[in-house]
């Protein structure tokens, strides 16, 4: 129950998932399920490989009717008007921290701009979506997209495989993943997001540009809840646990532990627990974007 009941949630630019650019693109994975993606190229650290973005074809994807997922997800989007509503229905929890999100950033960082391609739910019965960095599977998992600038977010992913995966589906957890691609959108404007091509490994770009959408996630925790027009209810300690407890669960190391195989540091791409949950920690911290710096020395 992170909103507050007579918060007002108009506008944001959220529709169910199944649009689109075709192309080619980086694919900047979130929630740790996904790697990053250069060139359409990944694996997944849970072994999955069907969910892995294929290069887009022409016409993929067309020609398709909206699916009841998707239906149903327009529907809830229509009907989502306050907080009381995010707090019962993740479809509206997840416009409602968009919205949160837009109108906390500008605060924080000059030139501020939304998501220009805006957020997409793919529901449970999606196979795929595509965005001009290509075709996304359903166990991609949360991904943003630098290229048409849209956020992704699986309704699955939401409700379900993130506590399979040892985090938790409490509202704020579900907030700190949105917030964290919002933060590679943060990257993109700022010029940043490339950076996640600057080496491999456990202190390779990859993992620096995760751990800094974490620390962003953060600063946005810093400021969602303060203010007479905040969305947000004041946070609890519960639900700053929550989003520590998914980030745990989604820290490098834990995911190859999990999935029985010897910790590699040099597979990294999202960084290890304890690092993901410093950084979120950082930026909940200080609610400073500056000093969310994970480029300069060690991690």
């Amino acid at each position: 129950m992170t909103f507050r009941d007579d918060s007002e949630l108009g506008g944001g630019n959220i529709s169910a998932g199944g649009g689109g650019g075709l192309g080619r693109g980086m694919v900047i994975g979130g929630g740790g399920i996904g790697t990053i993606v250069i060139g359409l190229i990944i694996y997944f650290l849970t072994g999955s490989t069907g969910g892995v973005p294929q290069q887009s074809q022409q016409g993929q994807g067309s020609g398709q009717g909206i699916s009841a997922g998707q239906e149903q997800v327009n529907r809830d989007l229509a009907a989502c008007k306050t907080g009381a509503d995010a707090n019962k229905n993740t479809t509206c929890r997840i416009k409602a921290t968009t919205i949160s999100l837009d109108k906390v950033w500008p605060t924080v960082l000059r030139g501020y701009q939304p998501p220009r391609g805006g957020t997409k739910i793919m529901p449970s019965d999606a196979q795929s979506i595509n965005t001009a960095c290509g075709v996304a599977g359903a166990d991609t998992g949360p991904f943003y997209c630098p290229s048409d600038q849209v956020a992704v977010f699986q309704l699955d992913f939401m409700d379900r495989v993130i506590k399979k995966m040892g985090g938790t589906n409490a509202p704020f957890s579900q907030e700190y993943i949105v917030a964290h691609e919002f933060g590679h959108h943060v990257q993109t404007l700022l010029g940043d997001i490339n950076k996640s091509q600057q080496g491999r490994g456990a202190q390779g770009g990859s993992v620096r540009v995760e751990l800094q959408a974490d620390c962003y996630a953060g600063v946005w925790a810093a400021h969602a809840d303060k203010g007479e027009d905040a969305l947000l209810k004041p946070l609890t300690q519960e639900d700053i646990s929550g989003a520590i407890t998914t980030a745990q669960a989604i820290g490098d190391d834990t995911i190859q532990r999990n999935a029985g195989r010897n910790v590699n540091p040099e597979s990294f791409s999202h960084g290890t627990s304890a690092q993901r949950v410093k950084w979120f920690t950082q930026g909940y911290r200080t609610g400073a974007p500056a000093q969310c710096d994970t480029f300069s020395g060690t991690i």
